[in-house]
């Protein structure tokens, strides 16, 4: 049986708002989402769900400080206006500081992964090089390029999925990914064909559902081995 819940996390200027989910079992590992430009969706939380017979999951809402709560798929521009009045360096305290609570919660081993979603991506790769992940998984991350000249520092596990036809993400700046991590045999870069941004989101028009169940599944795999 699978419990969902909320909780409010107190940090500097308030309390960043936490969806946990979780089976019934212990020492597991922690993952912690970093969603999309939409935010813990209704959709999302019935993949959270669906890991966390594997881990307790946690999702943050990164933009509570600007405007809590999920922001419809429709509204693409809302999201993106939302985004860009957002703090990163805020952002990226209040994604340790849920790290810190996940790895010491009491059903947790203390190891502790990241999922980074479009927007998630690139702090899910900070994360792991400042040695606070024990695994990373990405899905259509976005802007991730920019992060590669700390690619030497991610000494964790980690698997990324990528759009074939994604608009935001290029092919240059997956081929920029591969490259990074190219003798790498713990790092892999899955692409899609046809799959377009935002390809796992099952509410949004671009769903693939094929690539989204790999997503999915490599997840589950990553948990596994932590």
């Amino acid at each position: 049986m699978v419990k969902t819940d909320t909780y409010a996390k107190k940090t500097d200027g308030g309390a960043i708002p936490l969806t946990i989910c979780a089976g019934e079992g212990a020492d597991l590992p922690g993952l912690v989402v970093v969603p999309s430009i939409f935010g813990v969706t209704e959709d999302l939380t019935a993949q959270l769900e669906e890991l966390a017979e594997r881990a307790v999951v946690v999702a943050l809402d990164p933009f509570w400080r600007v405007e809590a709560g999920p922001i419809s798929y429709a509204d693409a521009p809302a999201a993106l206006a939302r985004m860009q009045k957002l703090d990163l360096a805020a952002c990226y305290r209040d994604i340790l500081t849920t790290l810190r609570w996940v790895a010491n919660h009491p059903r947790t081993s203390g190891r502790v992964a990241m999922l980074g979603i479009c927007f998630g991506g690139p702090f899910a790769l900070l994360a792991a090089a400042d040695g606070h992940l024990a695994g990373v998984a990405t899905w259509h991350g976005s802007r991730m390029q920019h992060f590669l000249d700390r690619a030497k520092d991610m000494q964790c596990p980690m698997i990324h999925h990528m759009g074939g036809s994604d608009a935001v993400v290029p092919a240059d700046a997956i081929e920029a990914i591969e490259a990074a991590f190219a003798d790498r045999d713990d790092v892999q870069v899955v692409v899609h064909p046809g799959a377009a941004h935002g390809f796992t989101h099952r509410n949004n028009q671009h769903h693939d559902p094929v690539a989204e169940q790999a997503a999915l599944r490599d997840v589950v795999a990553l948990l596994d081995h932590l």
